[in-house]
């Protein structure tokens, strides 16, 4: 039996729900198993890392998603302190606010490895990608979806290649 791949997606406050769980449905449908937690770095920084040593003990695979806005420290905070893969993804809907508010998910401290997407199914992809490191059907779902990705371009071009003008 394969192992659970496990997607915890991680906000920083209620209000990112929406978008966490956008996140969430990406990653179900790529065969991972998405779990929805509150928690904030900034305010509840002994919660946080209580929730990270909980799933740093659990027996199935995580992967961890950051939906943290503003001054994203929470990304930061759980790739400093634990062993599990983080991806940043903040929340921003804003052109404006993704300008301003990228930049402490990218400008992380040295020796922190957590990465930063900007879009939901971005970081389930990235998810997905490496749970299919060790599991065989996500591996087999990240393969379908590029061969489908793969198809519409080649439709798409056959189409404009046969347009008129």
């Amino acid at each position: 039996m394969s192992p659970v791949c496990r997607v915890v997606v991680l906000m920083g406050s209620g209000s990112d729900r929406e978008f966490g769980t956008k996140i969430a449905k990406h990653a179900a449908n790529l065969g991972l198993t998405p779990q929805l937690r509150v928690c904030s770095a900034h305010k509840g920084t002994a919660d946080t890392l209580k929730l990270l040593a909980e799933l740093e003990a659990s027996p199935d695979k995580v992967v961890l998603i950051a939906v943290a806005g503003r001054s994203n420290g929470l990304g930061p905070v759980l790739s400093g302190n634990g062993t599990l893969p983080v991806i940043n993804c903040p929340p921003a809907e804003n052109p404006a606010e993704v300008a301003q508010d990228v930049w402490s998910s990218l400008r992380v401290p040295s020796g922190l490895g957590c990465t930063t997407v900007l879009y939901p199914e971005s970081a389930a992809l990235a998810a997905a990608q490496i749970h299919a490191l060790h599991n065989h059907l996500v591996w087999s779902r990240l393969r379908v979806k590029q061969l489908t990705n793969y198809i519409a371009l080649k439709t798409a071009d056959v189409s404009l290649r046969n347009q008129k003008f």
